[in-house]
């Protein structure tokens, strides 16, 4: 199950630029997975589900980026895809993109759905 409007996911301060961090909601067949990203002062979220496997990107808890940070990595078959949409340009699912999830930066300093 997504969050719901108005979710505090983490505080802006608190990720590294760039830095990911990953977000469980529900259990079962209702497990809803998404992360966000900072990047280039920015921030940004996806489900946490690679278009091609569906599985997760991670390949350990907030592991979402290549070794050079260049880019997201699906764990899985190393599909890599553009941090700013989310288009993956390298790997079995080339052409398809992430499932952008919406957020902003509240006037607390909060990541929050939107």
């Amino acid at each position: 199950m997504k969050p719901a409007r108005g979710t505090r996911l983490v505080e802006f301060a608190a990720l590294d630029d760039p830095g990911a961090k990953g977000f469980s909601f529900g259990s079962g067949r209702d497990r809803y997975e998404c992360f966000v990203v900072r990047w280039r002062g920015v921030v940004l979220a996806y489900d946490n589900v690679c278009p091609h496997a569906r599985t997760s990107l991670d390949w350990q808890p907030d592991a979402f980026f290549t070794l050079d940070k260049s880019a997201l990595q699906c764990a899985t078959h190393g599909a890599q895809f553009d941090i700013a949409n989310g288009h993956c340009f390298l790997g079995p699912c080339k052409g398809r993109s992430l499932t952008r999830l919406p957020v902003a930066v509240d006037a607390e300093g909060w990541v929050v759905v939107v």
